[in-house]
This record gives C-alpha cells, sequence and structure tokens, in this order.
C-alpha cells in the first residue's frame, strides 16, 4: 500500500501538466508519418502510416541494409500504456492497403476499431473509400457493407462518433480530369446500426471551409471544426474564429473563440495532433508553412475559450498523432520533425492532465521493481497476488 509520501513522489514522478518522452524497451515501429491512432485505455494503437526513406534490414545481396523509398505501412501496432512496450498486432483478413492519411476511432462498446479513407504513394490516385471494422478480441479485418450516400474515396477527412452515427467532414482527393488535389468540405453522416451513408452538407463555392488533416469535435449536438483551411493559413495570423456545424439546423456558423489571456490565441496551424476529453479539445504541434510548432493549447466547448498550457512538446513536430485516455492522460506519437519533410520519428510523448489515479500509481511503482517487462515476466505478478483486473491493463492487443 502506497504511503502518501509515496503518493506524492510517485505523481511527481509522472510528471503531471508536462510532457515527457517514454523510451520503451524492445521492439519499436519503425519511424513514421501519415498514421492514426486511438486508445482504449490501456493500450494506443497504431496503424499504417509513411516513410519515405525506409531502411530494411539484410535483404541486398550481402545481407546489406536496403532502402526502399516511399514505403506505405500496412501494420497494426499496439503500445501497452503500462508497460510501455510495443508489439506488432497479428491481424487475420484482408487489411486496407491505402494506409497513409486514414482515420481511426474506437467504437462506443470499446470492442472495435473503425477505419476510414487512406491514400497510397503517389498520393490520390490510390484512395480507401470503405468503412473497415477491425474487431480487437479476434484481431479481425472486417469490411462493412455501407450504402446510401457514400463519401467518395479520399484521405485527411476527420471523423467523430455518438450514440451509433458517424460523422465524417473534409478531406482530400486527385482529379485525375484536371490533374490536381480537390479539398473538400463535405459533411457525410453515417448510421452504423442500418450502415446508411447520407450528405448532411457540402458547399464546394466555399473555399474558407475546405479541410485536411484537421480536428472534428462533437459537443451539445454541434461540430467543432478545429485547425486551419488552407486559405486560414495565408489569411490569417491567429485561430480566432472557428467552424461549426448545427446538427438541429443542419446550418455552419463561424463564431468567435475567446482569447487566452496571458497567450492570446493559437498561431494557424496544420498536419497538427488532437484529442477531445468530454468537452475539452486538445492541439499540439504542426506547422504553419513557415515554423514547425511545438506548443499544446485546450479549448473548452461550448464557451470556445483557448488555454495555452504551460508545457511543450519536447521536440517540434507535425503529422503527429494523438490519443487521450479516460483518466485524461494525453499520448503523442510518431511525426516530422522539421520543414524539409525528411526526417521521421516514433517517439512516444506522454501528458497527465489530471492527477494520476491511485490504482495507475501503485501498478506504475510495482513494474518499476521488475528487471524487465517481457511477456513472461509479467505474466508472473499473477503468482504473486496481482488481481485479474489489474492484469488485464497488461495485455497487449496481439
Amino acid at each position: 500500500m502506497l504511503s502518501r509520501a509515496d503518493t506524492d513522489a510517485e505523481m511527481d514522478r509522472t510528471d503531471v501538466g508536462k510532457f515527457v518522452r517514454i523510451k520503451p524497451e524492445g521492439i519499436e515501429p519503425y519511424p513514421r508519418s501519415g498514421h492514426c491512432s486511438t486508445t482504449d485505455g490501456n493500450n494506443m494503437i497504431v496503424y499504417g502510416g509513411y516513410n519515405p526513406e525506409y531502411h530494411k534490414s539484410g535483404t541486398g545481396p550481402g545481407h546489406e541494409d536496403v532502402v526502399i523509398e516511399n514505403q506505405v505501412f500496412t501494420e497494426m501496432w499496439c503500445f501497452n500504456l503500462n508497460t510501455e512496450t510495443w508489439r506488432e498486432v497479428s491481424t487475420v483478413g484482408e487489411k486496407p492497403t491505402a494506409t497513409t492519411g486514414m482515420s481511426m476511432i474506437l467504437d462506443t462498446s470499446g470492442h472495435m476499431l473503425l477505419l476510414h479513407g487512406g491514400t497510397g504513394h503517389p498520393w490520390g490516385r490510390n484512395n480507401n473509400g470503405d468503412l473497415i471494422a477491425f474487431v480487437l478480441s479476434e484481431r479481425r479485418w472486417k469490411p462493412l457493407q455501407c450504402t446510401g450516400d457514400c463519401p467518395a474515396a479520399k484521405y485527411g477527412q476527420a471523423i467523430v462518433l455518438r450514440q451509433g452515427h458517424l460523422y465524417c467532414f473534409g478531406g482530400c482527393r486527385w482529379l485525375p480530369d484536371v490533374e490536381d488535389f480537390l479539398f473538400n468540405s463535405e459533411l457525410h453522416c453515417l448510421d452504423l446500426k442500418s450502415q446508411t451513408w447520407s450528405l448532411l452538407y457540402d458547399d464546394p463555392r466555399n473555399e474558407s471551409r475546405v479541410m485536411y488533416k484537421h480536428g472534428l469535435a462533437l459537443y451539445e449536438n454541434k461540430l467543432y471544426v478545429v485547425g486551419s483551411s488552407y486559405g486560414d493559413l495565408y489569411s490569417l495570423t491567429h485561430q480566432e474564429k472557428l467552424h461549426v456545424f448545427d446538427l438541429h439546423t443542419k446550418e455552419w456558423k463561424i463564431q468567435d473563440t475567446l482569447r487566452c489571456l496571458r497567450h492570446g490565441y493559437p498561431r494557424q496551424r496544420k498536419y497538427h495532433g488532437w484529442v477531445q476529453w468530454k468537452n475539452e479539445v486538445y492541439i499540439c504541434g504542426g506547422h504553419n508553412n513557415r515554423i514547425v510548432l511545438r506548443d499544446i493549447w485546450k479549448l473548452e466547448l461550448p464557451s470556445l475559450q483557448w488555454t495555452r498550457l504551460p508545457t511543450n512538446l519536447p521536440v517540434t513536430t507535425y503529422f503527429i498523432t494523438a490519443a487521450i485516455t479516460p483518466t485524461k492522460c494525453l499520448y503523442t506519437f510518431g511525426g516530422i520533425t522539421d520543414l524539409e519533410d525528411r526526417p521521421r520519428t516514433n517517439a512516444v510523448f506522454r501528458l497527465w492532465l489530471a492527477i494520476p489515479p491511485l490504482l495507475d500509481l501503485a501498478l506504475k511503482k510495482v513494474l518499476t521493481l521488475l528487471p524487465d517487462r517481457n511477456a513472461e515476466t509479467i505474466a508472473r505478478l499473477r503468482d504473486l497476488g496481482v488481481p485479474f483486473n489489474v492484469m488485464d491493463k497488461l495485455r497487449h492487443v496481439e
């Protein structure tokens, strides 16, 4: 049992309110960008991504490393948030192959992932238009047979899920007739029970709302687009306004946000990480065509109050993904570290936004006493009397 002094010491070591880098033991995913990630509270699950200079070991004539250019990954990785170890997930069925710019979300039951969109290299020529489920307990891919007014195959869109409905907004696709990319502001809704898509709104003339790799939050029957359109990046300095869609009236509005009293408004940015936790939205990283950013901001809904947090990502990063647990711990993974669009990272950063639960602190203490964190050592904890519900927190999806 942890004493009050032990608890305070453990909380100090968790660095509440500060980004820290986690250094996993054992194998790790290859550095990447363009991937997607989510969490079930015990694991962070990562799928897909891209690296322009993937080095594959020992495949040359003399068993030297070989560089495979423009590699799009079709692998799923699982990072256990408690043991801080990675495992590659062995899956069954036909996996998605257009994996860059996909969207992924955990369904409300917590037993299935939903993946939508995505592209391969060269970008936009090979897009995914299907909604694909991944059943976690079976590690099995399951394409859904959706009908209705389906979104076009595209990538870089954002999705949110509530009460059996999946909302999809924005994204990009290649138009071969004009040999150019189309960034759109289409808003679709999928009824998961009937697996039927409907188009809620489309205004192709409104170029101020076209979005790509943005955030989409849902609160009190309103959708909030968090991020910058391409027009915003060149016309404004800060995120003083947000695009908001009312699901009752089926109307878009541009609403003013409230500045942080100390730091004003966030800079406009693209390719940032974002998460929603209840009525709070967090954005971090990204770039604005001039510099790569490392700050993190909170947006409260529905007041639209901005607050800059007193911490920064340890490295400047964009095309980064973020995931947040029910206990309000935010994790980021991967991304690109400078504007030259080359160096990728596989770094994992953690930020406790609230004091961790006592069970998490106690488990963290137990794990620090282990000589290593391989599967065999973890399994021995059951013999020491660790309860089954706690052992479940140490189990990978594998």
